[in-house]
């Protein structure tokens, strides 16, 4: 099944999907908290601000992926944990479309 990148939820699906393929594990982290209905808005997560949209490994690498559309820019937040995960040897991409993406993902 093919997927557009041209929506965030799009490239985020084919992004998963792919590592998937190649051997990886992949999955989508959804930082954004919980519905509350009596509240009237989100409740917040415990999850920590500012991670990627994808979490993988692949051939033993830790992977973050954030996926951006268009003119989205990343939070302070999220430069603090690419900045993180650089340091502890892991990979950090910003995605903003599947070709970019797979270029980066093959030449690892």
């Amino acid at each position: 099944r093919l997927h557009s990148d041209k929506t965030a939820n799009g490239l985020t699906k084919a992004i998963t999907r792919y590592i998937t393929l190649r051997g990886g594990m992949a999955s989508r982290i959804n930082t954004t908290g919980i519905w509350d209905q009596r509240l009237g808005k989100y409740r917040p997560t415990t999850m920590k601000r500012g991670l990627a949209d994808i979490w993988a490994t692949y051939q033993g690498k830790s992977l973050q992926i954030e996926v951006k559309i268009r003119a989205d820019q990343m939070s302070e937040h999220q430069m603090k944990v690419q900045k993180q995960q650089e340091q502890a040897g892991g990979w950090y991409y910003v995605a903003r479309d599947f070709s970019s993406f797979k270029e980066w993902f093959d030449n690892l």
